[in-house]
């Protein structure tokens, strides 16, 4: 019997990965790390997604109790538009830049944190297994788009903000 993947098979397994990093960096350093439920500092203005987060943030949205759906929808706000309340609506299927934030990391050679995480630290003093890089993040989640809409029929090169999810799709 043949076993067929899910197209997110990917995405679940880039997931996996980073929430293991995650974990580690967040024991190793726990009295360094402001973040926490109910902080969304870093969550203020709207994303941009791929058609692979897209999609697993869609069938997320659709599940969702219709009462949450209606507050995601009506609500106003410049913040990302998945917040209620400063947590977020959807946070098992954020995306991967959500997924990162407050972590040290490295992006075109450079090092940043959340300001609120690791203060007083220089992040020069950290261990290289305790950085993560974005540059490397964004390449293997680019290739699992690509593959995603091989399969899928979608548009590799689109970006969609995160409050499409409950617009209708143009005929």
């Amino acid at each position: 019997m043949s076993h067929t993947p899910s197209p997110f098979r990917n995405l679940t397994q880039l997931r996996q990965r980073l929430e293991d990093h995650n974990a580690r960096v967040s024991s190793v350093h726990a009295a360094k790390l402001a973040c926490k439920k109910g902080c969304a500092g870093c969550c203020q203005t709207e994303r941009t997604v791929n058609d692979l987060e897209f999609e697993a943030l869609r069938q997320a949205f659709e599940a969702l109790d219709p009462a949450v759906q209606s507050r995601l929808i009506h609500q106003e706000t410049e913040a990302c538009p998945l917040l209620i309340d400063e947590a977020c609506a959807l946070y098992g299927e954020r995306p991967l830049i959500c997924r990162s934030h407050g972590l040290p990391l490295v992006m075109d050679g450079r090092l940043d944190v959340c300001p609120l995480n690791f203060e007083g630290v220089s992040l020069e003093t950290l261990p290289d297994t305790d950085l993560l890089s974005v540059d490397t993040l964004t390449a293997i989640l680019t290739v699992s788009n690509m593959l995603f809409c091989e399969e899928t029929g979608g548009t590799a090169e689109r970006r969609r903000p995160v409050s499409a999810l409950w617009e209708k799709p143009s005929e």
